[in-house]
C-alpha cells in the first residue's frame, strides 16, 4: 500500500460508506471507499463543493499527466501525486452540477482495470473530503478497521437519536423513567452490590447498582465510572439466564462519558417475557467491541 495511503488512514476513523455506495453527509469529514471490479469501469458519483478540498487516494499509482478532468478550468486547484489526486472547485461551478473525471492507471498492462471513470457532483452540503479508492483487493485488517468505524458511526447515531428524544421527554419504557429518576413508585426495585460480583477483569467500577421489575420488563441501572483512563461507551449488553438462555437489551440509555473521572449512569433494559426464577449473569460491551466486562448472580424482584 502506498505510504499516502498509510499517513492518511488515521484522518479516516469515521466512514460511513462502503464498497461503491453513494456518498452521504457525515460528521467530521469521512471517507469514502470505493473498489474497482475487474471489469468495473463505470461511473461512481462523489459528491465536491466550492472552495472544499476532495482528496482521492489510490492504492496504485496513476498516470499524472493523463488525468481528464471536464471544465478543468472551473477548479481553483487540480494537483496530482503518484498515487493521490487534489481537487479543490471554484465558485463557478453551479450546485447540482455534474463532471466527468477520469483516472488512468500506470500499470496498464495488467490484469487489473486500467482505467477508472467517475461522475463528479456539486453539492456543497455534502462533500466527500476523502475518497478512497482500492483497485487491488483490500486486506482482511482494511475491512476490519471499516467495521469497527461503522459500529462507532452507529452508536453516535443511536446516542444523538437518545438525547433527541430524551429532550423532548418522550425515551420509551423503563430507561425513560429510571434515566430521570432512581425511584419511581409502581416498580419493584432491589439494591444490588454488583461491584462484589464482577468477573475480572473489572474495567468499570459500579459505584451504586439498582435492578428494577415491572411485567415482563427487567431493567439494570448502573452509576459507573471507569476503572482506568480509557472512557467507555455501552454498546451492547445481554442477560443470561441460568439454562443459557439469551437476552438482548434494548438500546442502552447513558447520560454521558464515562470515564475514571465522570460517573455516568447507565440504564439497560430487557423484555425477558415471563422469565424464570432464578439468578442471571450480565455481560456488557463497549460500543468498538473490544472490551467485555461480566456480573454475576443478578436477582430481579
Amino acid at each position: 500500500m502506498p505510504s499516502c495511503l498509510l499517513v492518511a488512514l488515521p484522518v479516516l476513523l469515521w466512514s460511513t460508506s462502503v464498497l461503491a455506495a453513494p456518498s452521504v453527509k457525515k460528521e467530521g469529514g469521512g471517507a469514502l471507499r470505493i473498489e474497482v471490479g475487474a471489469e468495473d469501469t463505470g461511473a461512481r458519483p462523489i459528491h465536491i463543493g466550492p472552495g472544499v478540498s476532495t482528496t482521492l487516494l489510490f492504492d496504485t499509482d496513476i498516470q499524472q499527466d493523463q488525468v481528464s478532468l471536464e471544465s478543468r478550468a472551473q477548479f481553483a486547484r487540480v494537483s496530482t501525486g503518484s498515487a493521490v489526486l487534489v481537487l479543490i472547485p471554484s465558485n463557478d461551478l453551479p450546485q447540482g452540477g455534474s463532471l466527468k473525471l477520469s483516472i488512468p492507471f500506470k500499470d496498464a498492462g495488467s490484469t487489473l482495470p486500467s482505467r477508472l471513470s467517475l461522475t463528479l457532483v456539486v453539492d456543497s452540503g455534502s462533500v466527500d473530503r476523502q475518497v478512497e479508492v482500492y483497485r487491488r483487493a483490500r486486506s482482511a485488517e482494511s475491512y476490519r478497521l471499516e467495521v469497527q468505524q461503522l459500529r462507532t458511526e452507529l452508536e453516535r447515531l443511536r446516542q444523538e437519536s437518545a438525547s433527541l428524544v430524551g429532550a423532548k421527554g418522550e425515551q420509551p419504557g423503563l430507561r425513560g423513567l429510571l434515566m430521570s429518576s432512581e425511584d419511581f413508585p409502581g416498580l419493584a426495585v432491589l439494591r444490588a452490590e454488583m461491584q462484589q460480583d464482577c468477573k475480572p477483569p473489572c474495567w468499570l467500577l459500579v459505584e451504586r447498582s439498582y435492578l428494577y421489575s415491572s411485567g415482563s420488563r427487567v431493567a439494570v441501572m448502573l452509576l459507573l465510572r471507569s476503572a482506568d483512563k480509557m472512557p467507555w461507551r455501552i454498546g451492547r449488553a445481554v442477560l443470561v439466564d441460568q439454562q443459557g438462555k439469551k437476552w438482548e437489551s434494548m438500546p442502552p440509555a447513558q447520560s454521558g462519558p464515562l470515564t475514571a473521572d465522570a460517573q455516568s449512569r447507565v440504564v439497560l433494559e430487557f423484555d425477558v417475557n415471563k422469565p424464570p426464577t432464578g439468578r442471571y449473569q450480565l455481560d456488557v460491551s463497549n460500543v468498538e467491541g473490544n472490551r467485555a466486562m461480566q456480573w454475576n448472580g443478578l436477582k430481579f424482584p
